[in-house]
């Protein structure tokens, strides 16, 4: 769930460059997140994710999780951008007028030249066929068009960070979830030494040290309190899991955390920030 702000042809020159040689890495990081949610949550409430109903917030345009899920559960997808699904001259003329046309030109360019890889490698690890149908709605997540309790689980992989009023968009989980319901969502802090989404950075943390840095998609910069402060808000069982990154701590200098000196090393060096939780 991105809001792109421009596009040239060296976007999608980088954007072949970087996908292309990575298909294959990218699905089977997908498998393993999907593979370690149900884990997470199975460990942390006994909660086994079969046969249950599963919102996907912020799915994306592969939206991987939406297909991954969708094996023995009932999962809708939704997407502040229309999603290429289907193939069709609506969706495509519908993507337009939405999306716009850079941002149909790189979904149309991802869909031919680098998506086939992408899915095959995930049937395969996943071992299961891509369903037929797959339930994705345009939809903005600070205003779900779904009833009250309606889910028993909701998750968000790295997409809270490209919500403008990510408060709103809790309450909204917290309503559409059933009483019980859990939830699990990832988080790409901006303080990461890859927060700023670059895809080929000139130096670690770039987007905090170049004090000219814009960024080629919206990001709402709160840190780790602010997101702490806005679950707690809402949720009374909820719980952060803060990692580090290896390579982030080997990178981080003495100098580079003196000029960042505004951000804890843990919100320099971590993993994406998990929240889990139920209602």
């Amino acid at each position: 769930m991105r809001t792109y702000t421009r596009s040239s042809f060296f976007d999608y020159l980088k954007l072949f460059k970087s996908q292309f040689k990575f298909s294959r890495y990218h699905a089977n990081t997908a498998f393993y997140r999907y593979k370690n949610i149900k884990k997470k949550i199975f460990e942390e409430f006994k909660f086994d994710l079969t046969d249950k109903k599963i919102l996907d917030i912020g799915c994306g345009q592969r939206y991987q999780y939406t297909y991954l899920f969708s094996k023995n559960n009932n999962v809708v997808g939704i997407d502040l951008d229309v999603i290429l699904v289907k193939h069709d001259v609506r969706t495509c003329i519908s993507i337009i007028s939405k999306n716009g046309i850079n941002r149909f030109l790189k979904t149309l360019f991802r869909a031919l030249f680098l998506d086939r890889t992408y899915y095959k490698e995930l049937e395969r690890v996943a071992k299961t066929k891509k369903p037929r149908e797959i339930k994705v709605f345009q939809m903005n997540a600070e205003e779900i068009k779904f009833h009250d309790n309606t889910f028993d689980f909701v998750l968000s992989i790295l997409s809270f960070e490209h919500f403008k009023n990510v408060d709103k968009c809790v309450a909204e989980i917290k309503r559409v979830l059933k009483k019980g319901g859990k939830f699990y969502i990832s988080i790409d802090l901006f303080s990461k030494m890859r927060g700023g989404h670059e895809i080929n950075p000139s130096r670690p943390w770039n987007h905090l040290l170049d004090k000219n840095f814009k960024s080629d998609v919206f990001l709402n910069k709160l840190r780790l309190d602010d997101y702490k402060k806005i679950f707690l808000s809402h949720f009374q069982n909820v719980k952060f899991i803060c990692s580090e990154n290896p390579i982030a701590r080997q990178l981080l200098t003495t100098e580079i955390k003196q000029e960042l000196s505004d951000y804890t090393e843990m919100e320099l060096v971590m993993n994406p920030l998990i929240v889990i939780g139920e209602k």
